[in-house]
């Protein structure tokens, strides 16, 4: 039975077509998102409200959540065993999304899925959370993101999955780290265009060895030492030293540096030895 695992990160779409649909002396109709305080008491101690808005959600799932859309879309023809992992943002709209997303799904009739706590990243909201260096913070979640989307990926590989990224909703700044993720490890990235109104399937976007550029990652992975240094370097670098420079840019080899700000070795990455083994057909 094929094993599908799916990573979607979570927007506000439900929450902004929700307020659209409201008259306009509704007082949630207008009400900031960034209202956190007021988003909060919904969830805590709002059920009913609750209720109208998967009511909402559950009448037309494909027109009024992004991430139903192109969910929904995506598996119209799978008939294995699907896992879902929310991503969503340390803010009460998130929460409130997520929640009416866990349970459309735990209610579907036609599908038996598997919903898994989502992680949470930093929301644009949360400013009581920050502290004074707010940017910092914001960029270290991100990378946090991006680090631990691909590590679950890799691991739901190893397991036999079929994994996929899904990246329709969320902020700016996740969609990318979501994308990237997907793009690192191998998987299907895929989202509803806006205009095409269409499921779309990216391309594999992450940069894939040339000829020679291979070559100096077989020589690295083949090296029992994690480096190559000394002559070995020097001749190599003289060589190869376009290839050299592409692999540190794209990540999949890294130079060293001596006092003098001079390369003096370089190594395969962890990344380089994930895309030279999909090069050799070793993985999918």
């Amino acid at each position: 039975m094929k094993k599908e695992f799916h990573v979607i990160n979570v927007g506000a779409s439900i929450i902004t077509n929700y307020q659209k649909s409201l008259k306009e002396n509704d007082e949630i109709k207008n009400k900031s998102l960034s209202d956190n305080e007021f988003w909060r008491e919904i969830l805590s101690n709002k059920k009913d409200l609750l209720n109208h808005i998967y009511e909402f959600i559950s009448e037309k799932p494909f027109d009024r959540s992004a991430e139903l859309n192109s969910f929904l879309k995506k598996i119209e023809n799978s008939d294995g065993h699907i896992e879902v992992y929310f991503v969503g943002t340390k803010t009460a709209v998130s929460e409130i999304c997520v929640k009416i997303l866990k349970q459309y799904l735990e209610n579907n009739k036609r599908y038996k899925f598997t919903i898994y706590a989502h992680k949470e990243v930093p929301g644009y909201f949360m400013n009581v959370v920050y502290g004074e260096d707010k940017v910092k913070e914001f960029i270290e979640g991100i990378a946090d993101m991006l680090d631990h989307l691909i590590e679950i990926a890799e691991k739901k590989k190893k397991e036999g999955y079929k994994v996929y990224f899904n990246p329709t909703g969320g902020f700016k700044a996740h969609v990318i780290s979501m994308a990237l993720a997907g793009f690192f490890t191998g998987c299907e990235v895929y989202y509803i265009h806006e205009e095409f109104r269409d499921l779309i399937t990216f391309p594999p976007l992450f940069y894939l060895p040339k000829r020679k550029e291979q070559e100096i990652l077989e020589i690295l992975n083949n090296k029992p030492e994690k480096y190559i240094v000394g002559k070995d370097f020097k001749d190599l670098s003289a060589n190869y030293k376009d290839e050299f420079d592409r692999l540190s840019i794209f990540g999949l080899g890294e130079y060293e540096f001596d006092e003098e700000n001079k390369p003096y070795r370089f190594r395969i990455t962890s990344k380089g030895k994930i895309i030279l083994a999909k090069l050799r057909g070793e993985i999918d």
